[in-house]
């Protein structure tokens, strides 16, 4: 009998679903106990029912639980927090008053506490109306052992419901109030990021927003700008490594006409459009370091010039930035500076990569499938649990940007109403997540190569005294294309000339 109960016991244990606790719990009792029907009911902190299961000897569901048993046995135990093993209910002086006792013609019952440390959070019940005295003592004892094991597995599933519901109450919650239905994600960690951002939104502090590319970053820049008291001014997304380095200085901070070859007009930069409202710099890292301190004094005295002008202009705008790089190393390295890093990190936000919130996976591919479905005009599609499972495996080094392409793609080729593994990209269909020392070991050969060419077109400088279109022949490259990898380099010509 020992084995049976460990071997029930292991069955219980496994489930992590409050339900499918108290559902295979209840059954195993019935059958262990030979009870005509039971109920396990779950009780909340104020001592309402929160969940409860009624079965019976058929394994079948028992409607309106609460008037096929016995409230008063039940509310007994639950405040006592004792068991109760009856042969024949109605010989008990305390139940000759019980209606439900009488009306039920009840006969044996065995009702158990369900406690955590000292606490009574539930109780199991079950009874027979056909045979007195069914429940004898070692029985007795029996279920109680198995009572244990059912409370422990029990309360663990009740407090990851609740937590869960919790973290979906508070999700909701913060949804519904700041308006962030953009953003798709169950994650604790995406909740804790929006409660953040619904702290900081209304204020004037700048944020600093890092994460890798495609994970969201300018979605959070909106849900701060439209949550903020800037919302019904310019929201300005201004991403600094899609610029070349001569013309992002004019795009920001605009240009005067004649600054330089091509300005035949005055223009307003974006820092001006953006004024009274918020402008939002991706990848802000991209910036040189003139322009760094330029953009600095903004940040400290709202302060800037057009590019060939000396006239100083005022503006009033919340900066927000973002970036896939640690700035922090960039500074240690002395490739951006400190006291910018500082003015630009007050508020930090570090967007997790889309491996890390493996949970949003299949309710983000829902969506992106539901998005393509309408845009193709294709019936609802639903994804197959082989793909579902493949996406899952996968580690998405493009995150929520590469699983939205896979998802267009697989919309695109699908035929019926179904997305198998064959609709997804080979990479993911394959189970090749990303190895990182591959990854690793293609960083350092493309590092290898770029500081090979470097040194080659330095060495052919040096041998042509500096001289740009001897060097480029010298190097069999054409010279617009050696003038290019120069730039690429930082290489200036003047530093081999003797």
């Amino acid at each position: 009998m020992e084995k049976q109960i460990l071997e029930l016991a292991k069955r219980i244990l496994a489930e992590t679903e409050v339900h499918h606790v108290l559902d295979k719990a209840m059954d195993q009792l019935i059958q262990l106990s030979g009870a005509e029907r039971g109920m396990v009911i779950l009780f909340g902190q104020a001592g309402g029912v929160l969940f409860e299961t009624a079965r019976n000897l058929k394994k079948e569901d028992i409607d309106n639980p609460e008037f096929q048993v016995s409230r008063t046995i039940i509310d007994k135990v639950k405040n006592r927090g004792e068991a109760i093993c009856l042969a024949n209910a109605f010989d008990d002086p305390s139940l000759q008053t019980s209606i439900s006792t009488k009306r039920l013609e009840i006969l044996s019952v065995i009702c158990l506490p369900l406690r955590h440390d000292s606490d009574t959070f539930g109780v199991i019940y079950l009874d027979n109306r056909l045979v007195r005295g069914m429940f004898t003592p070692q029985l007795f004892e029996l279920v109680g052992s198995f009572a244990e094991f059912i409370s422990l597995s029990a309360y663990h599933a009740l407090e990851k419901t609740q937590q869960e519901q919790h973290i979906a109450s508070l999700e909701a919650e913060l949804r519904s109030r700041y308006q962030f239905d953009a953003i798709i994600s169950h994650s604790p960690k995406m909740t804790e990021i929006l409660k953040i951002v619904s702290q900081v939104a209304n204020t004037e502090a700048t944020v600093l927003i890092q994460g890798e590319s495609g994970t969201g970053k300018e979605l959070i820049a909106r849900s701060i700008h439209y949550n903020s008291s800037r919302r019904n001014n310019s929201l300005m997304p201004i991403n600094c490594g899609a610029l070349p380095e001569n013309l992002l200085e004019s795009e920001l901070f605009g240009h005067v006409k004649g600054a330089f070859t091509g300005a035949n007009t005055d223009k307003a930069g974006w820092f001006e459009a953006a004024n009274e409202g918020t402008i939002f710099l991706d990848e802000v890292s991209e910036m040189t370091p003139a322009l760094q301190v330029k953009f600095l004094r903004v940040l400290q005295t709202g302060e800037y010039s057009p590019v060939g002008s000396r006239e100083i202009r005022q503006v009033d705008v919340r900066v927000l930035t973002a970036t896939n790089q640690n700035l922090q190393e960039l500074v240690n390295a002395g490739k951006f500076r400190k006291d910018l890093y500082y003015r630009l990190n007050v508020i930090d936000i570090e967007l997790p990569p889309l491996r890390d919130r493996k949970c949003d996976i299949p309710i983000l591919a829902k969506h992106f499938i539901n998005i393509f479905c309408e845009k193709y005009k294709k019936d609802e599609l639903h994804l197959s649990r082989d793909a579902e499972a493949c996406l899952l495996i996968y580690d998405f080094p493009g995150n929520i940007r590469e699983l939205e392409n896979a998802m267009q793609r697989a919309v695109a080729l699908a035929a019926d109403n179904i997305i198998t593994p064959q609709h997804l990209p080979a990479s993911i269909s394959q189970g090749r997540p990303i190895n990182a020392k591959a990854k690793e070991l293609s960083t350092s050969k493309r590092r290898a190569a770029e500081q090979a060419e470097r040194e080659f077109v330095a060495d052919c400088l040096g041998a042509t005294n500096g001289r740009i279109r001897k060097a480029a022949k010298m190097a069999g490259i054409d010279a617009s294309n050696f003038h290019k990898i120069m730039k690429k380099h930082k290489i200036d010509s003047t530093a081999f000339k003797i």
